[in-house]
């Protein structure tokens, strides 16, 4: 059996039926050229006959009342449960696809079984067919599952691919191994207590720079938690989702980054940020306070293996004020962002590790117990950005044309804002609890309204440098 991370822990110990934690991804198949009519029924009829299913895919959660949940192997895995075939009647328009997406997020998985799901769906008027990856958040990151479905592609429709659950390389058991020999070597010596200790060195120190912070004594960029503004994105979540879809081109994100000397990163979240903002002004909503946005920071270095569990942690990035112009809102979130980042790299990394598991173990605690009515929020919604293939890939011979990420909502939270980047193009995934924002889609638009905006003023600023220089 194999234990679980403690972050994984807390996915499985802290979800609920008004808050499914899982994961999902919804993938664009172009089918070769002929085939648009049969391509979904024989795909699914491919997938219900691949086998075998490997781990982590056939594993399920091992409960009891005596110990804490752990991994262990299911003696089979139904693939005619797993893999799930859906048509969508006529017209098979956008609006019918989202609704049924909406629905397949809404609804927790069975922990009786492996805790994932594929649906594939056509009837779609433009021929594509739709691939929905479901998977608890237990199993697999963000990050992680977008390399997992990377890895089952090619990069031609003759190449040979099979699905994510049988494995295409030895990564994951290697990588597991050494996880396992790595604990068992901590356990095993004084390198466990070693690192605690350096830990709570670490979390020491960061409490006192919070607290000199909250004092106004010595201000640091790291944002102090339970200080962001109530907004309408702060309602705890009932169980129906809907979702918002939007895609734009990452070389302009890119482009302003270079002449901004900040990263993608920081672009994708001013964008964010001014979409939600004229959302919120839009219905009559404001504050004196920037919004604090929850950003994953992935915890693998470089070149390091990926191994069967999350390596996240999570931080508080303060966004910019109601009233910043484009240039001094980006210019604020670029100082958040390398704010927590500095920290981050200054402390050990289980010394950040275990702060953000503190602190966002409070926020759901308060969340799940609704306390979230009486207590400032921690954060006003969680906004991630997960690297994804830079080529375009093919899927059992059919073209994957885009690739959009569907994330969770976190008790005491109705939005979440994933984007993954593919191909050249960045896909926006927009989920959020149906019922607690009215017009939640237009977000989609004010998205690109926003990148657009941003581009201009940036163009403006450029040219005004450019100007008085060659004065």
């Amino acid at each position: 059996m194999a234990n679980l991370s403690l972050l994984d822990l807390g996915f499985v110990l802290f979800e609920s039926d008004s808050t499914p934690l899982h994961i999902s991804g919804l993938v664009m198949l172009t089918p070769p050229e002929g085939e648009e009519a049969e391509f979904g029924r024989r795909l699914v009829e491919r997938l219900w006959a691949s086998g075998p299913v490997e781990a982590p895919f056939n594993r399920v959660l091992d409960l009891s009342v005596t110990r804490l949940p752990r991994w262990r192997p299911a003696p089979a895995v139904d693939l005619g449960y797993h893999v799930r075939h859906s048509r969508l009647p006529g017209p098979g328009d956008q609006h019918q696809l989202l609704e049924l997406i909406s629905r397949i997020h809404s609804y927790r998985l069975d922990r009786s079984r492996p805790l994932w799901e594929l649906w594939v769906i056509d009837g779609l008027a433009s021929g594509e067919v739709a691939l929905v990856v479901k998977i608890h958040h237990a199993l697999a990151d963000g990050v992680r599952a977008a390399q997992l479905f990377a890895r089952c592609c090619a990069e031609s429709p003759e190449q040979f691919t099979r699905p994510f659950w049988m494995g295409n390389d030895d990564t994951d058991v290697t990588a597991l191994a050494k996880r396992e020999s790595l604990l068992s070597g901590l356990l095993q010596s004084s390198g466990l207590v070693r690192r605690q200790i350096g830990a709570s060195i670490g979390l020491a120190k960061l409490a006192g720079k919070l607290a000199l912070n909250w004092l106004n004594l010595q201000p640091t960029r790291l944002k102090v938690p339970f200080t962001a503004p109530r907004t309408p994105f702060n309602i705890s979540p009932d169980r129906a989702r809907t979702v918002a879809l939007a895609d734009l081109p990452l070389r302009r994100f890119s482009r302003i980054a270079k002449l901004t000397g900040t990263t993608a990163n920081d672009v994708m979240l001013t964008v964010c940020d001014m979409a939600l903002q004229r959302y919120l002004q839009v219905h009559n909503w404001s504050s004196s306070k920037p919004l604090v946005a929850l950003m994953p920071i992935n915890l693998r270095r470089p070149g390091e293996e990926p191994v069967a569990c999350n390596k996240i942690t999570l931080g508080l990035v303060e966004l910019g004020r109601s009233e910043d112009s484009p240039l001094v809102r980006l210019g604020s979130i670029r100082d958040g962002t390398e704010g927590v980042k500095q920290e981050a790299l200054e402390l050990s990394g289980d010394a950040y590790y275990q702060y953000s598991i503190i602190i966002n173990a409070l926020a759901l605690t308060a969340g799940r117990l609704g306390l979230h009515h009486y207590l400032p929020p921690a954060t006003n919604m969680l906004i991630s950005n997960v690297p994804g293939p830079t080529r375009p890939l093919y899927f059992m011979g059919a073209q994957v044309s885009q690739m959009f990420p569907l994330s969770l909502l976190l008790p005491g939270q109705t939005l979440n804002i994933t984007l993954l980047s593919y191909a050249g193009q960045m896909h926006f995934g927009l989920v959020c609890c149906r019922r607690s924002l009215p017009g939640f889609e237009a977000i989609a638009d004010y998205l690109r309204d926003a990148l657009t905006e941003l581009e201009q003023a940036t163009l403006q600023a450029v040219t005004e440098v450019v100007t008085r220089q060659s004065a």
